[in-house]
């Protein structure tokens, strides 16, 4: 069994699923099994897993002195980053609304066809935050 090259979560990835050539070659769909089901979301393993990539990832940014830098080099673009804050906090509030308000009270399906204008919003607001970021960060971090 191999794995897939891509990834359907930034923690897990999908198996592939074997393929017998025989069957496929007879037009057989007996041929395809299902993949095994992976360990449930609360497992302990799970928890462990993702325990420690948040802690690494934490710890990275507290070693690379990211907070510090933000906060107090000279380079960084308040104004920028404030707006990247501000788009990043208006994603959130869309989606509760969509997913909440809409989707929960009101009982509204949530998918592209219902909410078509929200959908390009937030299209919108996260190419903000992303360029807003980036101005902001780039004369620390980066280039252009």
């Amino acid at each position: 069994m191999s794995l897939d090259v891509e990834q359907s979560a930034p923690l897990r990835r999908r198996l592939a699923t074997p393929v017998d050539t025989d069957a496929l070659a007879t037009g057989s769909r007996s041929g395809i099994h299902a993949p095994p089901a992976g360990l449930p979301p609360r497992h302990p393993l799970q928890i462990l897993k993702r325990t420690a990539i948040i802690g690494g990832t934490l710890f990275a940014l507290y070693d690379f002195q990211v907070f510090q830098n933000i906060l107090h080099n000279p380079k960084v673009s308040h104004e920028w980053f404030k707006c990247g804050l501000a788009a990043s906090i208006a994603i959130m509030g869309l989606k509760g609304y969509v997913e909440l308000y809409e989707g929960k009270k009101k009982k509204k399906k949530v998918e592209y066809e219902n909410f078509k204008s929200a959908t390009h919003w937030t299209i919108f607001l996260i190419m903000l935050s992303w360029i807003s970021f980036h101005m902001a960060l780039s004369p620390v971090y980066g280039f252009f």
